[in-house]
């Protein structure tokens, strides 16, 4: 099987069926969606040259393939399970920190709208607020990397179960893969994963993390947030990105005690959901794709979660004017802050 040479990075994540309404009452209705194709939509701004790999069902690929194609025609890593997954979800935006996972037919109504009957599908909602949906159940193994990704030279993982972020590195990496961005999932960043955590950020290039996943993994062992965070730069990644609860992102370099704040670019959140995503999908094109200093990429990725949350879905992602992006990431560029890790997060003590 010939290689297919013009990949140049890995995107590994979960594929959803996405029903949200967003802060305006808009709705949008059974839209593709999931961590894989956020991520792959912000780092299809700037480059499209991405191998998706992801698990679906048959009907999935049937209804979303257009979709897909828009974003990259590397489709080969898109396998279909031999399970159904449970990958309906639903959203009720309220603010950028709070949405709804329940409650669909009352919202429905509210609106005077008919509800739709797919949602019915949904066994037990629950309520989310700042969290994301939970990762696929199916593990991703050495198997699901087909081998026309072999000359890829980068992987983005996206928020998925422990096993397939631990499993997965060491066969890219003979399969000549240079730099490995992981994205973390809530289902092991808390206190009963911490002692398995070095061994999966050791040689990590950049790892992605949130504030409170950060507080929930070490609150039960420390009280101030900037000693969380000294201690999670000894766990080996080269580089961490945080996204602050409020303002922006913090840029870590190993054991320096220096950090960097890359703010927000400022918009009306319509809708909030893969804006991280979107964020690590950004900083990944630029960083494989182009010579940008690491601020200079997450000042890009900064612009274009700003661009996420101001609509719903990926198919407004990819409309995004290219000169939108640029003139965004120029203006958070010019308020990039460089100061002592505890200055940074005095704020932020517990």
């Amino acid at each position: 099987m010939p290689v297919q040479e013009n990949i140049n990075t890995i995107i590994c994540g979960s594929l959803h069926q996405e029903t949200i309404i967003n802060a305006l009452d808009q709705v949008s209705l059974n839209h593709p969606g999931g961590s894989l194709l956020y991520a792959a939509s912000g780092y299809a701004l700037c480059d499209r040259r991405i191998g998706l790999v992801g698990k679906t069902h048959a009907q999935f690929l049937t209804d979303f393939h257009q979709d897909l194609e828009e974003i990259t025609t590397a489709l080969e890593g898109i396998t279909l399970s031999v399970h159904l997954p449970n990958d309906i979800r639903y959203y009720r935006i309220r603010s950028r920190e709070k949405w709804e996972t329940s409650h669909f037919k009352r919202h429905f109504y509210e609106l005077g709208q008919e509800v739709p009957k797919f949602l019915l599908a949904l066994e037990r909602p629950s309520s989310n607020t700042f969290s994301m949906s939970p990762p696929c159940n199916q593990p991703l193994t050495s198997s699901d990397f087909p081998p026309q990704y072999v000359g890829a030279k980068a992987l983005l993982l996206t928020p998925m179960d422990f096993l397939s972020h631990f499993s997965c590195i060491p066969h890219l990496r003979r399969m000549g893969i240079q730099k490995v961005l992981i994205r973390s999932s809530p289902s092991y960043m808390i206190p009963a994963k911490l002692c398995v955590l070095p061994k999966l950020l050791n040689g990590i290039d950049f790892f992605f993390t949130t504030e409170q996943e950060v507080k929930t993994l070490f609150g039960a062992r420390f009280d101030r947030y900037q000693t969380m965070l000294e201690i999670l730069c000894r766990f080996g990644a080269a580089h961490m990105v945080i996204k602050n609860s409020q303002d922006g992102y913090l840029l870590l370099h190993g054991d320096d005690q220096r950090a960097t704040l890359v703010p927000d670019h400022f918009v009306f959140t319509v809708d909030p959901i893969g804006e991280y995503d979107c964020f690590c999908g950004v900083f990944t094109a630029c960083l494989a794709t182009t010579s940008r200093s690491i601020e200079a990429c997450a000042a890009y990725a900064s612009a274009a979660a700003s661009i996420c949350r101001e609509g719903s879905g990926v198919r407004y992602i990819l409309n995004t004017y290219p000169d939108i992006l640029r003139l965004r990431a120029e203006m958070v560029a010019h308020q990039i802050i460089s100061s002592p890790i505890a200055s940074l997060t005095a704020s932020r003590e517990l």
